[in-house]
């Protein structure tokens, strides 16, 4: 098989990645403050995203259908079609946080952001850990996923928790807390789908399928 096939995926996936990070980072900034027309971008950008996702799975698997990849080439393509799944859903995630900003517009955003812009920071700390080990090949790093990953169930837990007191007291708010538990659960979301990267990103590398998250 050539490996110009495999560095031209590469190459695409890198452009889907940079993609969906940067609709992920517009997401949470639009939820920090508030604004809606940056939310309303970012669900008419995810059209690309899906596109790029379409064509990148397309060519991968007629590599595999025409090509006849031996074992080690094999194993890149399958672990391939497995990022850039995980890579459209965080894409999809994304999305969900910018329709919740559309949504609160219509509320009187009267809840504080809690804990939510530390967890989204945290998560794009994930991100950018997980990407810079795809793109570098290089493993070393990736175990400390499964801290990562307790840090963001933890504030998960927190945040929810710190709404559901605020709602003791304020009731009448609960439209907006709906939406704010939303957007914590994209972020856990989010989370996972980086983690999966990570181990498919082992696999590529090892052979072998690795739990980063336990």
């Amino acid at each position: 098989m050539q490996d110009t096939i495999i560095e031209e995926l590469k190459t695409e996936i890198t452009e889907l990645v940079n993609m969906v990070r940067d609709n992920f980072l517009l997401a949470t900034k639009a939820f920090e403050e508030k604004d809606t027309t940056v939310a309303g971008e970012i669900i008419a950008r995810d059209d690309k995203v899906n596109m790029l996702t379409e064509g990148i799975s397309k060519r991968n698997l007629s590599a595999i259908a025409l090509q006849a990849p031996v074992a080690t080439d094999l194993r890149m393509l399958g672990a391939y079609l497995k990022i850039v799944t995980d890579l459209e859903r965080i894409g999809d995630l994304a999305v969900s946080i910018a329709k919740a900003v559309i949504r609160l517009e219509k509320t009187k955003q009267a809840l504080p952001l809690f804990d939510i812009i530390h967890m989204s920071n945290e998560v794009n700390k994930m991100m950018n850990l997980v990407i810079h080990s795809f793109l570098s090949e290089d493993i070393s790093e990736l175990r400390s996923l499964n801290e990562k990953d307790d840090v963001i169930d933890s504030l998960h837990r927190q945040n929810v928790e710190k709404i559901e007191e605020a709602l003791e007291v304020q009731p009448h708010n609960f439209r907006e807390a709906i939406q704010y538990i939303k957007v914590l659960h994209a972020l856990e979301r989010i989370g996972d789908h980086i983690t999966n990267i990570g181990e498919w990103t082992v696999y590529m590398k090892v052979g072998n399928i690795v739990e980063l998250n336990h």
